[in-house]
């Protein structure tokens, strides 16, 4: 299988973006090793070549977004990135019926989220009153997959707590997420 890692994370008050970056690693070492191919798009780089990366979206069978939660939104550059690397009849076409003019022909996306939130937080408060899962915070980046025909959604890995709290159980926790939704892929 052919997998993007678009990856967001970058320092801003106490966190670093470290996070993400050894969670993208592990991304990388675990699909590998199955045999899959992978790529990234790191959207913290000024420097990337939009071309390339509409190529490298266009490529991929599986998506996966590696990104803290800032102001319960991506951060601003991935939006950036989305904003730059969806391009009007490579990425997706108008139609007559809203949203169905997705041109990307990956079948599947995963959010790899990241947050100071605990996820005891979700659906208490009044800010998360309203939000009893990680992904009622995610609407935008899956509403974008959905757009682009990308609607297989593989379930949310949310690695909260990060910056006050232990750590210490994310990689077992996301490696096990990792060998529950991606196989070793049949190398014959």
């Amino acid at each position: 299988m052919n997998i993007l890692v678009v990856t967001g994370g970058y320092s801003i008050f106490d966190a670093k973006g470290q996070l993400n970056g050894f969670l993208a690693h592990l991304t990388d070492k675990n699909l590998s090793d199955k045999g899959h191919k992978v790529k990234f798009s790191d959207t913290t780089k000024d420097t990337y070549d939009v071309d390339r990366e509409v190529d490298k979206l266009l490529w991929a069978d599986t998506i996966i977004y590696i990104t803290p939660i800032m102001w319960f939104n991506m951060p601003a550059p991935m939006v950036e990135w989305l904003d730059k690397v969806l391009l009007y009849e490579k990425t997706f076409v108008i139609t007559k019926e809203y949203g169905e003019g997705g041109q990307v022909p990956a079948d599947n996306f995963m959010i790899v989220a990241t947050s100071n939130m605990k996820s005891s937080d979700l659906g208490k408060g009044f800010v998360l009153k309203d939000a009893p899962h990680i992904d009622d915070l995610l609407q935008p980046i899956i509403m974008t997959n959905n757009y682009l025909s990308v609607r297989n959604q593989v379930a949310t890995f949310h690695a909260g707590d990060v910056i006050a709290g232990d750590t210490s159980w994310i990689e077992e926790a996301y490696m096990k997420h990792l060998d529950k939704h991606f196989t070793t892929k049949n190398l014959s």
